[in-house]
């Protein structure tokens, strides 16, 4: 082969590989079915003597480009009373262009009939009195969700399907 030819099937290859990569490069994990749990275990003992104790599990799951959903079970003890916590909302979100940044657009509480527990218990949790927050990769399977000024929470990838 002389070297027109050569040169001329070497570009039509690297052309081909382009585009292949350009079609079937995988998106980024939080765009589409992408789910992130964090456990929390904290207890505070007030200068009353009064004790307060959450154990907590919070699922993310990117439902889709535009919805996600945060999923919280657990309890939470104040002095001698332990109060169930099974609820669930539904994020409507829009992804600030060529970032991680996330913009709240709405936000819907579902809550089990057994969940009885204060409304404000995981407030920090539910990225609620924000209207951004990103999410950053740490490591391969870790991920931090972050508001403008501190971490809301870290997170490990786990299988949605």
């Amino acid at each position: 082969m002389s070297k027109r030819y050569l040169s001329i099937l070497l570009s039509g290859v690297l052309l081909l590989a382009v585009i292949a990569i350009a079609l079937f490069y995988p998106e980024k994990n939080q765009e589409k079915g992408f789910g992130c749990q964090s456990d929390t275990i904290s207890r505070k003992t007030y200068s009353t003597g009064e004790t307060t104790g959450l154990s907590l599990t919070t699922l993310l799951l990117f439902n889709s480009k535009d919805m996600i959903t945060v999923i919280h079970k657990g309890v939470f003890t104040r002095g001698g009373k332990r109060y169930l916590i099974e609820r669930n909302y539904v994020l409507n979100v829009e992804k600030v262009a060529g970032s991680d940044i996330y913009y709240i657009k709405g936000k819907k509480l579902h809550k089990s009939e057994d969940d009885v527990a204060p409304d404000g218990i995981v407030n920090e949790l539910l990225l609620d009195g924000i209207d951004f927050f990103y999410v950053t990769q740490v490591k391969s399977r870790v991920w931090l969700i972050k508001g403008l000024v501190l971490p809301i929470m870290m997170c490990v990838a786990v299988p949605t399907s």
